[in-house]
């Protein structure tokens, strides 16, 4: 007899062991509500190129039984951003009405472009320089680069050592019009082209200005260097 009951007894434990388990199941956790968290602010970030994490989060209230058939609304108290987020979420069941505040720290891993080895000032960079490491945004300065297209040919403004995180501050386009270099002067017109032969009196980088000299008028000018034989000036 001692023994059916303890067999009763064992089959209804596990019974509601079940029961509870399977109530559970349908209840939102704070790991459903750290998902919807993070969820959300991807979707108002999808312009971040990289993959989005949650840092640091915080569930208020931490104890809170919401059935996950009940639909809910979001509000975002903060703008969504890399970084420190707020939002309220809203559960309607009938008349009932329960808010979850859900407090997180956003970042994302993105690609930077690495320097692979120490280089030393007015380097030109090449592809076997570079390598693309990923970094958490949030603590990567703004001119930072990304693409490592942007950097291939520059040159380096600084000596820099291996393992730096590349920004534009650390680049320039290089010297292609040397001084003294003879150079063809260009002049364009709206149906003309006219070109004289020229002296550089500076150094150029493209894109940048320098004085030129028409060799045939002896006249100085200032110019844009458009290519490392061609300064084109505004007539």
């Amino acid at each position: 007899m001692r023994r059916v009951f303890l067999l009763f007894v064992l089959a209804f434990l596990v019974i509601s062991f079940s029961l509870v388990s399977s109530f559970a199941e349908k209840l939102y956790t704070s790991e459903d509500f750290k998902n919807i968290f993070l969820k959300e602010v991807k979707n108002r970030l999808f312009w971040v190129k990289g993959d989005l994490y949650v840092e640091k989060i915080r569930i208020e209230p931490e104890l809170v039984i919401i059935p996950k058939s009940v639909p809910y609304r979001v509000n975002f108290i903060t703008t969504p951003k890399i970084g420190s987020n707020l939002i309220l979420l809203e559960f309607k069941e009938g008349e009932s009405i329960k808010r979850v505040k859900i407090w997180g720290y956003v970042d994302a891993k993105v690609p930077v472009v690495v320097l692979k080895r120490n280089l030393p000032n007015k380097t030109i960079l090449s592809e076997k320089d570079l390598v693309l490491e990923l970094k958490p945004l949030s603590r990567l300065p703004q001119d930072v680069i990304l693409d490592k297209n942007s950097v291939l040919g520059k040159e380096l403004r600084m000596s820099l050592k291996a393992g730096t995180v590349l920004r534009y501050s650390h680049i320039q386009r290089p010297i292609i019009i040397k001084r003294n270099q003879m150079v063809y002067i260009v002049a364009r017109g709206r149906n003309f082209v006219v070109k004289a032969k020229g002296i550089a009196l500076q150094d150029g980088r493209e894109g940048g200005r320098i004085k030129v000299r028409n060799i045939s008028s002896k006249k100085i000018l200032w110019g844009k260097v458009v290519s490392p034989e061609e300064v084109e000036v505004i007539l």
